[in-house]
Formats: C-alpha cells, sequence, structure tokens
C-alpha cells in the first residue's frame, strides 16, 4: 500500500471522528461512494487485462473505503 494513500485514508478517518453534522458525514459518504465506484471501474478494468496484482492492490484499496462505509453507518445511527 502506498503511504500517500494510507495518509488519505488516515484523514478522512480523522474528519470522520472530528464531524458533527450530519451534513458533514454525507459529505464525507459521497466521497468514499465515489472512490468506492472509481475503485470498482479499475478493478473490473484490470480483471478484463489480467493484470491480478492490480485487481489485488484495488481490492485492498476497496476494503479500506469499505471500512470507512460502516464507520459512517456507525455516526448515522442515532444515540440513545
Amino acid at each position: 500500500m502506498d503511504s500517500q494513500f494510507l495518509m488519505e485514508i488516515m484523514e478522512i478517518n480523522e474528519k470522520l471522528a472530528e464531524v458533527q453534522s450530519e451534513a458533514a458525514v454525507n459529505e464525507i459518504e459521497s466521497i468514499i461512494q465515489a472512490k468506492q465506484k472509481e475503485c470498482i471501474d479499475n478493478v473490473s478494468r484490470a480483471f478484463e487485462q489480467d493484470d491480478f496484482e492490480k485487481a489485488k492492490e484495488i481490492l485492498t484499496k476497496m476494503k479500506y473505503f469499505s471500512n470507512i462505509e460502516e464507520k459512517i453507518k456507525l455516526k448515522k445511527i442515532p444515540s440513545s
């Protein structure tokens, strides 16, 4: 995993941890959804080209984004 990507993930996680408004959570969610869509397109292309190393790298990135999506879901659940 390249360090630039990991820094991006850390920054997104920090923003998510600090957000107070639902609008801010929704903004982060939109960014992650766009990144996931881009990854899906890229992984499809990698599989079509039999570039399995690239596909593996993209799937790993998708796992990071998926983890953030789970944190977003937890943020959206109203605490009782």
